[in-house]
C-alpha cells in the first residue's frame, strides 16, 4: 500500500469512527442519524434553505423537509420565511439548541481520543499532533491554490495555533 493509500485510509477509518460514536450518541438524544447529519449541517453554515441542505447532504427534497420539519416540532430548529424567495423558508439552530451543542457536542469523541492519546507518551502524542497539523495545512494550501479560499473549514488550525493562520 502506498503513502496516499494508507493516509486515505486511515482517515477514512478515523471518519466512519466518529461517525459511528457520534451515531450512539445522537441515539442517546433521540435523534436519528439523518437528523444528526441535518443539525450538523445548518451548525457549519449556520442558516440555509431546505433546498441548500438537499443539495449538501444529497437527500431528497421530502425527505430534508420532512427531518427539519420534525426537528421544528422538537425545538431543534427553526424556521423562518427567506426575504429573497417567500417560497423558500430559512433554516436555523435554536438558541437553545446551540446553548446546547456548544455545551457538549465533541465531548463524547473527545473523551475518547484523550483515552487513545493516553496509550502513547507525551513525545508521541506531539507527533501525532504535529502530524495531523502539517497534513492540515499541506491541504489548505493545495485547496488554495485549486482556488478554493474558504477559511471555514480551517478554523481548527487557527484555534490550535494560538490565533495564528
Amino acid at each position: 500500500m502506498d503513502r496516499a493509500d494508507f493516509i486515505r485510509e486511515s482517515i477514512d477509518y478515523m471518519h466512519r469512527f466518529m461517525m459511528k460514536s457520534l451515531q450512539k450518541h445522537a441515539e442517546q438524544h433521540g435523534i436519528t442519524v439523518p437528523q444528526t447529519r441535518v443539525i450538523a449541517e445548518v451548525l457549519t453554515k449556520q442558516s440555509m434553505t431546505i433546498k441548500q441542505l438537499t443539495q449538501n447532504l444529497k437527500m431528497t427534497q421530502s425527505t430534508v423537509s420532512d427531518i427539519v420539519e420534525r426537528l421544528t416540532v422538537r425545538g431543534i430548529l427553526a424556521k423562518t420565511p427567506d426575504p429573497k424567495d417567500k417560497r423558500s423558508v430559512i433554516v436555523t439552530l435554536t438558541d437553545k439548541t446551540l446553548k446546547d451543542i456548544k455545551g457538549r457536542t465533541p465531548e463524547p469523541l473527545n473523551a475518547y481520543i484523550r483515552d487513545v492519546l493516553s496509550l502513547l507518551n507525551p513525545q508521541e502524542q506531539a507527533i501525532v499532533e504535529d502530524g495531523i497539523r502539517l497534513l492540515v495545512t499541506a491541504i489548505r494550501e493545495k485547496t488554495q491554490n485549486d482556488g478554493a479560499h474558504s477559511d471555514e473549514y480551517f478554523d481548527i488550525l487557527f484555534l490550535s495555533n494560538g490565533g495564528q493562520k
